[in-house]
Formats: C-alpha cells, structure tokens, sequence
C-alpha cells in the first residue's frame, strides 16, 4: 500500500494537514483514487457502527456521504474534518482494522491510539517493548499489519466485543495453550459406536478422521459425529454454556463454492443444556420455545454464511479476503442489547473459533476460509460474573478443532454432513445443488 508522490512515502504523513499537503505535490491527485478506495473497503468491512465525528453522531452511511464528494474536488478545497475523515480510514484500512475498534469518537487522534495499542501489545507479546510515540499514524498502521503474521505463528489473535456499544478489542491467546489431545473419555465413548473397531491409541485428528470415513461408509453421512461434539461442549463445566451451534456448508456444491447459497446447501446444528427450562427465560427470550430459538438460529447463521460467500467469492471490495467481523475467533457480551434476533436466542455472553477447510475436486485444491465454518457456544446469563472470557475461547477453540477434523475428512472423502430427501440420485459432495431443509433439532431428514 506504499504511496510515494514526489519522492516522499505516504507513510510519513502524520495528521490531516500533512495528508492534504502530501496530496497536493504533483502526482497527488493520480494517487487519490486508490486511497479513496482503501478507505471504502474499511466501510464496508466494518461492524454497523455510530461515533462522533466532526460533532455529529455518524454511522458508516454517513461517514461514506462525507467521503465520496471528496473525489471530486481538488484537495485544496477540503475541509480539516474532510482530511481527517479520509486519514483515519486509510490508516485503518492499511492496519486491517474496522471503525468498530475505535470508541466513541473518530479522530486522527483516537485512531492513533488504537494502533499504537494495538502495535504495543504485539511488541510486547513477542518480547521487544519499545516507545512508539515518534511513529507517524500511517506509519504505526503498516507496522500492525506487518508484526499481525509474527504474532500468529504462536498466538491465537481473538476479539473481545461489547454489544451494546458495537466496540471491539483483541486479546491473544497462546497457541500452546489450546491443546486438542487426548480427547475426554466421555466423547471417545460416545464416539465409539460409529466406528467400533477404530484405535483409540491413534493422535487425535487421525482418530477422528478415521472415525469419520467409517462412520461416513456405514451411514452415509456424518452429522451425528458433530453432535457428539456439541453434546460434550454444552455437559463441558468448563463452559458452562446453555447452547452450542455448529454452522458450515453441508457438503454439496464444493467444487464451486462460490455457488453457495440456497439454506440447503449449509448445515447448522445446535445442542442445547440438559435440563434448561426456557420459561425461566421467558423474560429475557421473549418466548419459552425450543422450537421457535432453534429456527431463528439456524436462520441467523445460515444468512451470515450466505453473506461470507458473496463477499469472499463475489465482486467485493472484499473479494478474496480474510474479513475480521466475519472470520476471527471472538468472545463477546451484551450481544443481546442492539439485535432482537440475539434477544430471541439468549445471546447475551458467549464465543466463537472460525475454522477453514482444505478438500480437493477434480484435482483442484481448495480452501474454505476460516468465515464459512465456526463453533459458537452461548450463555443466557447478564451477571458480569458469568462473561465468557479468553479462558472459556482455549475450549471453545478445541471444539472448533475437532469438529474441523469431522467436516474436513467428510469432504475428503467425497460426502456430506447431511442426507436430504433432495439428495437422492445427486452424488454426496458433487456439483449438484440439493434441495430440502437442514435439519437443527439433532435428527437427520
């Protein structure tokens, strides 16, 4: 992202007037439209989101009605707060960053701050705290994004999100941390019918892919291996969850993901506490029906993986790219504060693992990115107390782990999670689009 107008890099402008000023040399103006563009793409990959700008609340429509006009005039007609705008949005841009990581309010100022926190807490992690304060904002947001692949060779980066305020932190989390062997004895036992004669001696993701193509040569599918998984998630005191959901594509279409987007084509699967009773929430939820929280989920996350497709496969600014909001592991709380939908299903506090699968078609390799599947676990409770933390997302991220080995070796293998009536005569895993209804309740139609 490297612009340099009369032999001076953008990175070392630092603050509005600097901005216009670099713009202004000759060159300037030829350079303005890919800036232009930077900063559109952080407006469109930001979370909804309201802060004070230039003394009004704006939100990311608003902030765009400021911006696009800008094109159009020479920059020696902008105004400060058009400058500032437009500095603020690259800098996120080239930090790989959304407005939903700044509170409050929008400056250059609050920007900075951000990423030189952010930037200070990579030094830290890898053992080379240093003063940042001499560092230009564009300057500081190129150095974010260039330490983030350090930092992920042995830390899980996650985000810490407050609901009610639409503002989101990172946190890390060290990949030593997260071990995903042995698996507990109960989910070995519950296992073990579908693949009897498979050793339990075996490493965990070959145990588990094992488990999968027997289970998958005598049933034909596998969705009963990911139940396991949720069953053990939400009995996990560990957790101390009232549901868990799993979400990804059912197996069909995969040698043209992009295609992806009928309801039939994903699968989602919740497990809910033993022994909850929804009309002690009847409150908080809005209803006491099992039925009615598992069709709103299912609903929910089928529409999220509908939209990761169109805009990691369509013709998107984020076309190809690993999207924070949609892709990263996260905790989050008061998620039930600014969505009915989160109200209706008793997302108050919880987490999510995102988790990528690799398959081969035709000989073509390809890769699901990590926002087409994830495992969420949920609380009901608002107590402080009972926030999910980055302690509780170690285990969530195991589960995540486990069930990427079930999906995975499933579309290794040419099958599906799912056996539709639609199915018949289609081919597990081919090109054809299935029809029908994913089932969420745990049984398969």
């Amino acid at each position: 992202m490297s612009t340099t107008i009369a032999g001076t890099p953008l990175a070392s402008v630092n603050g509005p007037d600097g901005l216009r000023a670099h713009l202004a040399r000759p060159g300037g103006q030829a350079a303005l439209g890919g800036l232009m563009t930077q900063a559109n793409v952080t407006l469109v990959s930001s979370r909804h989101h309201w802060l004070l700008f230039d003394g009004e609340w704006r939100g990311r429509k608003e902030l765009r009605d400021l911006l696009t006009p800008m094109a159009a005039r020479p920059v020696a007609d902008w105004t400060a707060p058009e400058a500032e705008l437009l500095l603020c949005l690259v800098a996120l841009r080239r930090a790989g960053m959304g407005l939903e990581q700044v509170d409050r309010q929008l400056t250059a100022g609050t920007v900075r701050e951000v990423l030189a926190e952010r930037l200070g807490s990579y030094l830290d992690a890898l053992g080379h705290p240093r003063p940042l304060h001499h560092l230009a904002i564009l300057e500081l947001a190129d150095r974010v994004a260039e330490l983030r692949a350090q930092i992920e060779r042995d830390h899980h980066r996650y985000s810490i999100i407050d609901g009610r305020r639409w503002y989101r932190r990172e946190g890390l989390i060290t990949r030593r941390s997260v071990r995903t062997g042995p698996l507990p004895p109960q989910i070995v036992a519950a296992l073990r019918p579908f693949s009897p004669g498979t050793p339990t001696s075996l490493d965990v993701p070959e145990y588990l892919a094992a488990v999968t193509r027997d289970c998958l040569a005598r049933r034909g599918r596998t969705a009963e291996l990911v139940d396991v998984l949720l069953e053990a998630a939400v009995a996990d005191p560990s957790l101390r969850v009232d549901h868990a959901t799993v979400t990804c594509a059912r197996g069909v279409l995969l040698d043209c993901p992009a295609s992806l987007s009928a309801s039939s084509e994903f699968f989602t699967r919740t497990a809910m506490a033993r022994g909850i009773e929804l009309a002690d929430h009847a409150e908080q939820l809005g209803h006491a029906s099992e039925e009615r929280l598992r069709a709103t989920l299912k609903a929910r996350m089928i529409k999220l993986k509908r939209k990761a497709v169109e805009n990691y496969y369509g013709d998107t600014p984020l076309c190809g790219e690993w999207v924070e909001k949609a892709a990263d592991n996260m905790v989050f709380h008061n998620e039930d504060s600014h969505y009915r939908g989160h109200r209706s299903v008793g997302v108050s506090t919880g987490g999510r693992a995102a988790f990528s699968v690799g398959y081969v078609r035709g000989g073509v390799p390809h890769v699901l990115p990590p926002m087409m599947g994830d495992f969420r676990v949920v609380r009901f409770s608002r107590a402080v107390g009972d926030r999910f933390t980055g302690d509780g997302l170690v285990d969530v991220i195991r589960y995540a782990r486990w069930t990427r080995c079930v999906v995975q070796e499933t579309f290794r293998a040419g099958g599906v999670l799912e056996v539709l009536d639609s199915d018949s005569g289609s081919g597990s895993g081919s090109g054809s689009r299935g029809g029908g209804v994913v089932g969420g309740s745990g049984a398969v139609r």
